[in-house]
């Protein structure tokens, strides 16, 4: 397995693993929504097996005062395909090495309530249930 940051142009290989939990979005508009969050400091790390994408991760660097100086995953999605937990391990770990040589002082993200998966795996690598995220939607 590799881990890398996407380029620019490395972006578009990832769209199908993302695609797989943004099904409303298309490729277009999925390549158009990254590229402005990159001028914002939005990095994509990917993880490959034999030459094929099986997880993304979405994160960039945050300050804010309840935290310090942080990152934030904005987005984690590992292909449906893969069985194992290993990908998804091995890019968090990825992230939390990264933290520490951008020194941060910690790692923070959202989940969607219905991902009982995925938040058995954030508690099974140590991450804490520490608040309620509460949202508006104006229209």
């Amino acid at each position: 397995m590799e881990i890398k940051i996407a380029t620019e142009e490395e972006i578009k290989y990832c769209y199908k693993i993302m695609h797989q939990i943004k099904k409303e979005l298309s490729e277009k508009d999925f390549l158009k929504s990254i590229s402005l969050q990159i001028k914002s400091g939005y990095k994509l790390a990917y993880i490959t097996d034999n030459n094929q994408i099986i997880c993304v991760v979405g994160f960039s660097i945050r300050e804010k005062l309840a935290w310090g100086k942080h990152i934030y995953i904005d987005d984690f999605v590992t292909d449906k395909s893969v069985k194992s937990s290993d990908a998804a391990k091995a890019l968090l770990n990825f992230i939390k090495i990264y933290a520490k040589q951008q020194n941060c002082t910690s790692i923070h993200l959202d989940s969607s309530v219905h991902r009982h998966e995925a938040h058995k795996f954030y508690l099974n690598q140590d991450m804490k249930i520490d608040s309620y995220h509460f949202s508006f939607d104006v229209k």
